[in-house]
C-alpha cells in the first residue's frame, strides 16, 4: 500500500511541474490521495478493522476506475499494484477482523 502511495506521490509532482492549468488540482488531488493511502496502511498495520474496510473499498473502486478509464501506459503500471494490493487485502482479511469472516 504505500508503494501506491509513493506512486501517486509521483503523480503529484509530475503534475506540479506541468505547464497545465489543472496542475495545481492534480498535485493537490495526488498527494491528498497519498497521505490517505499511508494513513489507511499504518492503520492496517495496527490491524485497525475500519482501515481494512477503507482500504478494500477504495482499491476495489480504483481498479474500476482505472480499468474504465482510457488506459494508458500509466493505467496499466497503476493496475498490476493495485491488483496486488486487492487481492492481498482479501486474503488477509482473518488476520485483520480477528477471524470472525465467513465463507
Amino acid at each position: 500500500m504505500y508503494l501506491i502511495a509513493v506512486f501517486w506521490l509521483v503523480f503529484a509532482v509530475h503534475w506540479l511541474f506541468r505547464g497545465s492549468d489543472y496542475r495545481y488540482f492534480y498535485a493537490v488531488s495526488g498527494l491528498g490521495y497519498a497521505v490517505v493511502l499511508a494513513m489507511l496502511a499504518y492503520y492496517l498495520n495496527k490491524k485497525q478493522r475500519w482501515a481494512w474496510w477503507g482500504a478494500t473499498i477504495l482499491s476495489g473502486i480504483n481498479i474500476i476506475l482505472t480499468i474504465t478509464d482510457q488506459v494508458g501506459w500509466f493505467d496499466i503500471a497503476y493496475l498490476v499494484p493495485s491488483v496486488a494490493l486487492f487481492y492481498m487485502l482479501l486474503a488477509g482479511r482473518k488476520e485483520v477482523l480477528g477471524g470472525k469472516v465467513r465463507g
